[in-house]
């Protein structure tokens, strides 16, 4: 697997501002850099599973943790904001106590319409300074 630091990677979609949005609250609130980032239609997604996987996963959040668990829908937005500064984590801490089924069913509910919502990115990544561009892996 190509990670730095064996850093836990998150996948996000490409073509959802949400997503993006979503990237760039983890980048704005982390305590310390802990993520790499990487879009869902990239090369280093693609190598990383194989192609009935690729069928199978959500087109939203997908996440590699460090110790090389793979998390998808609510439990990877739970997981990255428990990494977050305190209040975010509480927050993140406070919908994890919620059943997966539920939780999942809110996710889904937004990812249905998120790409009507929100603006398509004008590229693969999300606009970031120079010095948090290396944390993207294409």
């Amino acid at each position: 697997m190509k990670t730095v630091n064996n850093k836990p990677i998150l996948f996000y979609d490409g073509e959802c501002g949400l997503c993006h949005r979503f990237v760039l609250f983890v980048l704005k609130h982390e305590q310390e850099p802990l993520f790499q980032f990487a879009p869902l239609q990239g090369d280093t997604f693609k190598s990383h599973f194989s192609q009935e996987e690729v069928q199978n996963f959500p087109d939203s959040l997908v996440l590699i943790t460090e110790e090389k668990k793979i998390l998808t829908l609510s439990d990877a937005a739970v997981y990255t904001m428990r990494t977050l500064s305190p209040g975010w984590r509480r927050v993140g801490g406070f919908i994890g106590v919620f059943p997966r089924p539920i939780r999942d069913f809110g996710y889904r509910c937004v990812a249905a319409v998120r790409k009507k919502i929100f603006k398509k990115p004008d590229g693969a990544c999300p606009l970031v300074p120079p010095e948090l561009g290396k944390r993207f892996i294409i």
